[in-house]
This record gives C-alpha cells, sequence and structure tokens, in this order.
C-alpha cells in the first residue's frame, strides 16, 4: 500500500504524533517552570558560577584579584596567572599547580571575605632541601614540590578558626601552625599542630 494517498496519510499521523507529543512537553515544562527552579537547574547554575581568588604573596607583594574558573570550566589566562603567582619564588621555577587547590582556596576565601596572605606555594625539590638543611619544618616529600599545597594566614582569622574553616571547605591535609599560618593540600585528609 504505497499510494500517493497511504503516503499522506502516514505523514499526516506522524506530524500529529509529533505535535501532541510538543504539546505534552511543552505543558509539563510549563508547570514545573511555574514551581520553580528544579534541583538540577540549580546545580547547573552552581557548576556555572564564576569561582574567585584573592592572593597576595607575602614575600614578593604580587596579587592575584580575579576570577580563574567558571564553574567547572577553568580559564587558562586565570591558571597560568595564578601558577606564576604561586611559583618557588626563590629559583623562579613555575609549575602547575593542582586546579582543585584553587577550588578549596575560593570556598574559603568566600568563608572569610579578606584576601589570603599566601607565604609558600610551589616549592622545587632544591629549596624543600635547602629549607630543610636551614632547619625549617619541612616534610621530604612535601605536597608544596608537587604543587599540591600552600601556606597560607588571613589578617585577623585565628589560625584555629582558619584551619577549621579549611576543613569544612574540602581541605585534604590541614597542618595548623602556632606561628600564625596554616597548610592546606590536595592530599589525603590529615591533621596535625607544628610551630
Amino acid at each position: 500500500m504505497n499510494t500517493p494517498l497511504a503516503s499522506s496519510v502516514v505523514r499526516r499521523r506522524s506530524a500529529l504524533v509529533g505535535l501532541a507529543g510538543t504539546a505534552v512537553s511543552l505543558a509539563t515544562g510549563a508547570s514545573a517552570w511555574a514551581r520553580g527552579p528544579s534541583v538540577r537547574s540549580e546545580s547547573v547554575q552552581s557548576s556555572l558560577q564564576a569561582k574567585y581568588l584573592n592572593l597576595v604573596v607575602a614575600q614578593t607583594g604580587e596579587s592575584f584579584a580575579d576570577t580563574f574558573s567558571a564553574g567547572d570550566r577553568y580559564d587558562n589566562d586565570g591558571l597560568t596567572r595564578l601558577n606564576r603567582l604561586l611559583r618557588d619564588y626563590r629559583t623562579g621555577e613555575v609549575k602547575a599547580v593542582d586546579p582543585a587547590l584553587f577550588d578549596i582556596l575560593a570556598r574559603v576565601q568566600s568563608k572569610v571575605s579578606q584576601p589570603l596572605r599566601v607565604l609558600s606555594g610551589y616549592r622545587s625539590a632544591q629549596t624543600n632541601h635547602l629549607l630543610h638543611m636551614a632547619g625549617f619544618d619541612v616534610a621530604e616529600n612535601s605536597f608544596h614540590i608537587s604543587a599540591r599545597a600552600v601556606d597560607f594566614s588571613v589578617t585577623g582569622v585565628p589560625v584555629a578558626t582558619l584551619g577549621d574553616i579549611a576543613r569544612q571547605c574540602g581541605g585534604g591535609g590541614i597542618g595548623i601552625y602556632k606561628s600564625g599560618f596554616i597548610h592546606v593540600d590536595t592530599g589525603p585528609v590529615r591533621n596535625w599542630s607544628g610551630d
């Protein structure tokens, strides 16, 4: 039954079925829209939010006050600038920092609403060894060497409070130092204190 009339009936039926499906979709979508945003749309919105950091490096005075990603999409220029900012300032060596570390710092930043004063970001193996030889309390296999750690402080925020905030923000290793700073890294969850 492949006549022009039969083909025309089939096309009309297909068109009507398609239109009916569209009408149902529109009606369902309209009622969902009237109820407000769904959990899915809220999570999509939060995954698109720009992530902001305001960092000042204590030793160089250099700073970064800008966005570095729109949700899960990192801005290459922002990451390049942050990597340079957190370089080993003693040797000038730059290494790509784990972006998850920037995410943790951005969450901390959102809770303290002040610049984070960076004392140490990436550290070359050479610098780490020199610090160890000079008597500083540095781990031999520090996460600083793999560009997965930062030491920082925030003016007016006690280090114990800052450590609690970093834990809430998903920090892996959290070290609280009596001398006035905390260590945060993207390694396994662990906590310690130091001088």
